[in-house]
């Protein structure tokens, strides 16, 4: 990692402070909150260094998450996706120096908007309750396409949105869910990134000085759910999921 990263203008600095603030309210609020927060800092980093910076913060933001809605997890809808997220992570590592930074974007938008049609065409009553079992296609599908988009762009969160809503559950059992498999992801995701040299020290004492920013968008995220009806919560998310994915073809 560069040591010019701690070199950036006060414009650069108050932009990505902002994005960390932005970070832990996506984490512990509205999910897809943060949906500018990837393209910005690949604007401010350079071109392959984005990911390495971005993952801890998303870590961070991860962990005040589990520490508050840990009790609202339903752990037989995170269980069934990870053969398959370690799949998707598995293709992503081997094909994504083969594309572009272009072509990859394109392709996770793809996805994303792909998992949002099919949701919308899912008869209503078919929508499973979070009492059942997650089907095999559906865990499948949101697992590799999860673990292919987190891989390269740190761009799950859209597809893991609307697999949750699928799932109809409260905006609580929502965010707690969410925090804990993207906890388990992430950290999963860390020694790779360290091997492949997108995490060192200077990255990581560069998202040591942001963790107050992450903080304070945290604890805001708590205090807006709170606030939040139910079923505006949940149409928040669907918006920001498709602004996300458009956002991603351009």
């Amino acid at each position: 990692m560069d040591p010019s990263l701690f070199s950036l203008t006060s414009t650069e600095w108050v932009v990505v402070c902002l994005c960390a603030v932005l970070v832990g309210f996506a984490k512990t609020g509205i999910s897809g909150a943060g949906i500018l927060v990837v393209p910005i800092f690949a604007d401010v980093f350079p071109a392959g260094e984005s990911a390495g910076i971005l993952l801890p913060m998303l870590c961070v933001g991860d962990i005040f998450a589990v520490i508050y809605y840990k009790r609202h997890a339903v752990w037989n809808k995170i269980w069934p996706l990870f053969p398959w997220v370690l799949l998707g992570i598995i293709v992503a590592s081997i094909i994504r120096n083969e594309l572009s930074t272009t072509h990859l974007r394109i392709s996770i938008g793809i996805i994303v908007l792909s998992v949002l049609i099919l949701s919308v065409f899912i008869n209503k009553d078919r929508i499973e309750k979070s009492s059942e079992k997650t089907s095999i296609w559906l865990a499948g599908i949101t697992g590799t396409s999860g673990g292919f988009a987190t891989m390269l762009a740190n761009a799950a969160g859209p597809i893991m949105n609307v697999y949750l809503i699928l799932m109809k559950l409260p905006k609580n059992a929502f965010i707690g869910t969410g925090a804990w498999f993207f906890l388990l992801v992430n950290f999963f995701k860390i020694p790779i990134m360290v091997y492949e040299g997108s995490i060192d020290f200077n990255s990581v004492g560069f998202n040591a000085m942001l963790v107050p920013a992450i903080v304070v968008g945290a604890l805001l995220g708590v205090r807006v759910v709170k606030v939040i009806p139910e079923k505006i919560f949940k149409k928040m998310v669907l918006v920001l999921t498709f602004i996300a994915s458009v956002k991603l073809f351009f």
